[in-house]
């Protein structure tokens, strides 16, 4: 009697011990999950920045160039730099004017999909390996 209650409280322990350390993976998994979106996000986000200066840079000597040509239709260059600088001004405006929400809340919604993606994807294949492991039979000790 006695070993009977020695092996179901070994068990229960055994049981105990595997639950935690199942848990413990499943949170350090989520959190590689986790880090491997964020650093693929910023990967995306740096290469998106270096297109976006690389253009800006292109468009600053074409406004440039653009701001001489119009100052030497009118004769005035100075003249021509301001009518050009305007529209600027205006896109400078609107964007100052609107909100980030949407764009803060894209990144956001990629970013939860992209991982809950991954974790479904995840535990559907240890569900597949679980039930392959089920049926074979157990090697007994």
């Amino acid at each position: 009697m006695e070993n009977d209650n020695n092996s179901q409280h070994n068990e229960a322990q055994n049981l105990t011990a595997g639950v935690k350390l199942y848990i413990e993976k499943r949170v350090e998994l989520f959190t590689l999950t986790v880090a491997e979106q964020v650093s693929l996000i910023a990967a995306q986000s740096i290469q998106k920045i270096i297109g976006l200066l690389l253009l800006a840079g292109a468009l600053f000597f074409l406004w440039f160039a653009l701001g001489f040509l119009v100052g030497d239709w009118i004769d005035n260059t100075g003249l021509g730099f301001l009518i050009m600088s305007v529209p600027l001004f205006v896109a400078a405006f609107i964007f100052a004017k609107n909100k980030s929400e949407k764009l803060t809340g894209s990144i956001q919604s990629d970013m939860i999909q992209k991982t809950l993606e991954n974790v479904n994807s995840e535990f559907g294949r240890q569900l597949t390996e679980n039930k392959r492991s089920e049926g074979r039979p157990e090697e007994k000790k």
